[in-house]
């Protein structure tokens, strides 16, 4: 229940997110999302971004998320290619 997707089909055929969500007052950050991702689109890294003083600071979207990532993507390219040498 933390997260909302929602998706539209392209012209090809093929599917893209039109809508991404993370309630992170539900999330337990357990890292299913992660595992699950078929396209490795959901990364758990050491960013600590995610922080509010109100309930709902702490609802992030799919362009909000995408901030994130393009911020910090050069640190998150660094662990996940050091990650990938100890799997």
């Amino acid at each position: 229940m933390a997260i909302k997707i929602e998706v539209a089909e392209r012209e090809d055929g093929s599917r893209r997110t039109t809508q991404y969500d993370i309630d992170l007052t539900k999330c337990i950050f357990c890292g299913f999302c992660e595992e699950s991702c078929p396209v490795d689109a959901i990364v758990e890294t050491r960013v600590f971004e995610y922080h509010g003083e109100n309930r709902g600071d702490l609802y992030y979207t799919k362009e909000m998320l995408l901030a994130v990532g393009d911020k910090h993507e050069a640190q998150i390219a660094k662990d996940r290619a050091a990650d990938a040498k100890f799997r």
